[in-house]
């Protein structure tokens, strides 16, 4: 395997194609080993690189980390979408929708763990990723399509959250506590779906 020594690719192709190779290598170590075994130098082995290329690229471990978070939600979201188009109905789009991002996580057990149960990152570093547009992007398809029931509603951001909330646990439960008798996925996805779009309770 040739190895790249010195300075990092230059143009905006090379540095793309750099990450992504970066991103599959990661998770192939990951999958084998755990995120534990993901480290810069045994990355950087396993792309073919010297440690200095890579971390003209990367920060370290964390960022890596993160790197693979971003491409696993965007293959989710496109997952999430694709199978909006069987039904312009919003309240069954809503369903396709959530049905989608809870099967997607259970058919991705791995990338659960990775993106919900990472250990080896901080509260900050965290804190930092929900900022950016990866992870705001992910859930926005929920709060358009909330909204889209009923475009008056002034909690929309609360429904939107309180049903990924929900998806991510109905997910978590599947995942990881297989034994007990869970109802079927989608009778549980779809109770979460009666409760966002089940009418506001009047205050008294």
């Amino acid at each position: 395997m040739t190895k790249t020594v010195g300075r990092p690719p230059r143009s905006e192709t090379d540095v793309l194609e750099f990450r992504k190779k970066v991103s599959r290598h990661a998770m192939a170590l990951y999958r084998d080993e755990g995120f534990e075994a993901v480290s810069m130098r045994r990355l950087s082995k396993a792309v073919g690189c010297a440690p200095t290329t890579l971390y003209a690229h990367f920060q370290g471990k964390t960022e890596i980390l993160m790197l693979l978070w971003a491409d696993i939600l965007a293959e989710m979201t496109q997952y999430v979408q694709e199978n909006l188009k069987r039904t312009t109905e919003p309240t069954e789009r809503l369903k396709a929708a959530a049905l989608a991002f809870v099967g997607y996580w259970i058919d991705h057990p791995d990338h659960f763990r990775l993106v919900f149960m990472s250990n080896d990152v901080g509260r900050s570093d965290v804190d930092s990723f929900i900022e950016t547009g990866d992870v705001q992007g992910s859930f926005q398809i929920f709060a358009d399509l909330v909204g889209d029931l009923n475009p008056k509603r002034i909690d929309v951001k609360f429904r939107t959250d309180a049903l990924v909330a929900g998806m991510i646990g109905v997910a978590l439960c599947s995942i990881t506590i297989r034994n007990y008798t869970w109802p079927t996925v989608s009778m549980m996805t779809g109770q979460l779906i009666a409760g966002v779009t089940a009418a506001p309770q009047k205050s008294h």
